[in-house]
């Protein structure tokens, strides 16, 4: 039985000699997860968003689209007439060709790192698929200069092949709150939610974290929290929270209903990256992407890191806590895996065997924009007519 964040962090804590390092700890150990989550494709950390093509969207002029209508970056960022809100008159930027023939943006999860390899082999070449009658068809990821150069024009709907993905968020930072909340199962209400500092209604920010669906968008607050340690009196016009009297807590409405009831759910608030894709669809079909999530933090030590290879945490954190206390021992914990001793060389035996990939064969494919007999091998003005 793996064990548990508290136990991980308090073992390491023993083994660096800092017993009093409790909540240094538990945010080092948070670090280390989360770059695991950066640096590599682990299966545990992978996630699956269903969407649908909107073909023919228009932004601007009174235009809107189902998939991102009332995002900061489909709605404000890309062409709608409104930056920052109802209550901003400041105008937005010009329309971009793509969005009024439906090649995006389509907004993605917030925790969206990037697409995933399926296990057994390498490459993103079947996480974005999408369906016709059935029959599935692959996305080829390509980068945003490459997007740029495709021609957009109206007739040109057709079959989706190509994917960008953009991670610049509109705004400076792009994940906004991290807290915690209870999710409960079939229901669009969060509710018991720590702080709702920085949050804005509206569709706007994206919702990922323990129990929440891929996709998810934060809808309204309900009711907000109080901010905690600004003073006495009331705080905002609704909720009646009181500072001093406890805890503060809000309420939020979400754009789907949570998954599975958490209480205490980790949560992430922020800005979502978008993906683009070419030919413009052709009609309104289900799409899907298999990702690489950023894992929220661990808030609660009694339940499980999602990376079960205990030894590699605890020596992982252990070197991170010998750096702050200028033990010696920093130097071979923290090296890379050729040093033995090291938290990396321990992960190598996982890293071999993680995700069942000795069982599968691995495949090596040709790029299927440059081999192939295709007329989208060929040169732009052999396809379009000037």
């Amino acid at each position: 039985m793996p064990l548990t964040f508290g136990q991980i962090a308090a073992i390491a804590r023993e083994a660096a000699h800092s017993p009093g390092k409790i909540q240094q700890s538990y945010d080092l150990l948070n670090a280390i997860l989360s770059d695991a989550c950066q640096e590599r494709d682990y299966a545990e950390a992978r996630g699956q968003y269903l969407f649908n093509f909107a073909p023919q969207q228009i932004f601007g002029a009174g235009g809107t689209t189902s998939v991102t209508s009332g995002s900061l970056w489909g709605s404000m960022v890309w062409g709608g007439n409104i930056w920052g809100g109802a209550d901003t008159s400041v105008t937005a930027p010009g329309v971009w060709p793509g969005i009024q023939f439906g090649s995006g943006p389509y907004a993605m999860p917030v925790d969206y790192l990037r697409l995933s390899g399926s296990s057994g082999s390498h490459g993103a070449q079947r996480s974005f698929i999408w369906w016709l009658n059935g029959v599935p068809y692959p996305v080829i990821p390509v980068d945003l200069a490459e997007f740029d150069m495709q021609v957009q024009q109206t007739g040109l709907q057709s079959y989706v092949w190509l994917g960008s993905t953009d991670m610049s968020a509109p705004v400076d930072d792009r994940y906004l709150l991290q807290t915690f909340g209870d999710t409960e199962a079939g229901s669009t209400a969060l509710k018991n939610v720590l702080s709702t500092e920085r949050l804005i209604g509206g569709g706007i920010l994206g919702v990922g974290g323990q129990g929440i669906r891929p996709g998810t968008v934060l809808l309204e607050i309900v009711t907000p929290g109080a901010v905690i340690g600004t003073g006495g009196g009331v705080v905002g016009t609704g909720g009646g929270d009181v500072i001093g009297t406890g805890p503060a807590v809000g309420q939020l409405t979400l754009s789907q209903p949570a998954v599975a009831t958490i209480p205490g759910a980790s949560l992430i608030f922020g800005y979502a990256p978008v993906i683009f894709v070419y030919p413009p669809p052709v009609s309104s079909l289900i799409a899907m992407i298999r990702y690489q999530r950023q894992m929220p933090p661990i808030v609660d030590p009694t339940r499980y890191p999602w990376l079960h290879n205990d030894r590699y945490l605890i020596k992982a954190l252990t070197g991170r806590l010998c750096a702050l206390n200028d033990d010696s021992r920093a130097d071979v914990l923290n090296a890379g895996p050729d040093t033995p001793g090291s938290a990396e060389h321990e992960l190598t035996n996982y890293l071999i065997m993680k995700d069942d990939e000795q069982s599968h064969p691995k495949q090596m494919t040709l790029d299927r924009r440059t081999f192939g007999r295709r007329i989208s091998n060929l040169d732009i003005t052999k396809r379009v007519g000037w």
